[in-house]
């Protein structure tokens, strides 16, 4: 499927291109989800659990297209 490189702003990826994924008639999503997780050295020597975080795409027309974070996604959806 056709990508765009988009923005993204604030949460795990700030400031950092990603490429996101674009519809069929080459429209971009209103949000996009992003799972992370991160190793820790000390108490665990074992990967957390992913955790997604929600990125909205900005109003307007920015070039390059551009996503603000929105916050970790609840557990339960």
């Amino acid at each position: 499927m056709p990508a765009v490189e988009a923005w993204l702003l604030g949460g795990p990826a700030d400031g950092r291109f990603t490429h996101i994924e674009v519809d069929d008639d080459g429209s971009l999503p209103q949000a996009i989800v992003l799972p992370q997780s991160g190793a820790y050295l000390g108490a665990r020597d074992h990967p957390s659990p992913p955790v997604q975080h929600r990125y909205l795409r900005c109003a307007g027309e920015v070039d390059p297209p551009t996503f603000q974070y929105d916050g970790p996604v609840p557990q339960d959806q």
